[in-house]
């Protein structure tokens, strides 16, 4: 027969021993809570891309990112402009092309890019870009313009004000470069504004716009991408 001292010792040991058990923290076991975990799960897991690299020619090539969405129709991939060098490493040149295609010319690379600019926020409008990697992008719209303009008897300000998209293709005879503008009745007025025109360069004319936007421009980093590149001095 156990004394009250022994049974009240067994009792404290009992209670020290439980207040050591670890913590068990009890989780809802509903069906519809696992049920949807396992269906984000599946949603995420299957509609991924994995970054598909592309090569141009000169060292050139596109990358088209992956995207993470779980829509039955995902939007399509952001695709980036980079060049592979002589090592096997790689250079980004810009990292959103707005969807026309490139020209490449020998070492020389044209093409249009998503440009960041602030009304009053930033938002992006496709630039024409010229470059020589591994050289910083020069923005050449501008100075494009201002060649038509002159060629056709417009004002270079407003073809810049009014240029929606520049398209670059190559020919026989050099740099083609459609042009296509914002024609809204309050802004064509009197002028007779085209809504598409273009304009045919020879790779030397290339060059020379080239090495002109170089020799007067400022190196700037672009507001969304935060890429360097060099632009038009205002």
């Amino acid at each position: 027969m156990q004394s009250r001292k022994s049974s009240r010792f067994l009792h404290h040991v009992q209670k020290w021993d439980e207040t050591r058990r670890p913590f068990k923290m009890k989780i809802p076991n509903h069906l519809a809570i696992r049920g949807l975990i396992a269906l984000l799960g599946l949603g995420v897991a299957g509609c991924q891309t994995h970054k598909t690299v592309s090569p141009l020619s000169g060292g050139y090539e596109e990358v088209a990112h992956p995207y993470h969405t779980l829509i039955d129709q995902p939007p399509s991939p952001r695709i980036s402009f980079q060049h592979r060098n002589a090592d096997g490493s790689t250079s980004e040149i810009w990292p959103s092309l707005y969807g026309v295609p490139e020209v490449i010319h020998g070492d020389l690379a044209i093409f249009v890019g998503d440009k960041a600019f602030k009304d009053p926020d930033p938002e992006t409008h496709p630039r024409l870009f010229a470059v020589r990697s591994p050289e910083l992008p020069v923005d050449i719209t501008e100075e494009v313009l201002g060649r038509w303009a002159k060629a056709e008897g417009k004002d270079a300000r407003a073809a810049v004000d009014r240029i929606t998209l520049i398209t670059p293709a190559e020919n026989a005879n050099g740099l083609e470069l459609d042009l296509e503008f914002w024609t809204r009745s309050e802004w064509s007025g009197p002028e007779n504004w085209p809504q598409k025109s273009s304009c045919l360069l020879s790779w030397p004319a290339v060059g020379e716009i080239l090495n002109a936007v170089k020799a007067r421009g400022v190196a700037e980093k672009d507001l969304r991408w935060h890429v360097p590149y060099i632009g038009e001095r205002n």
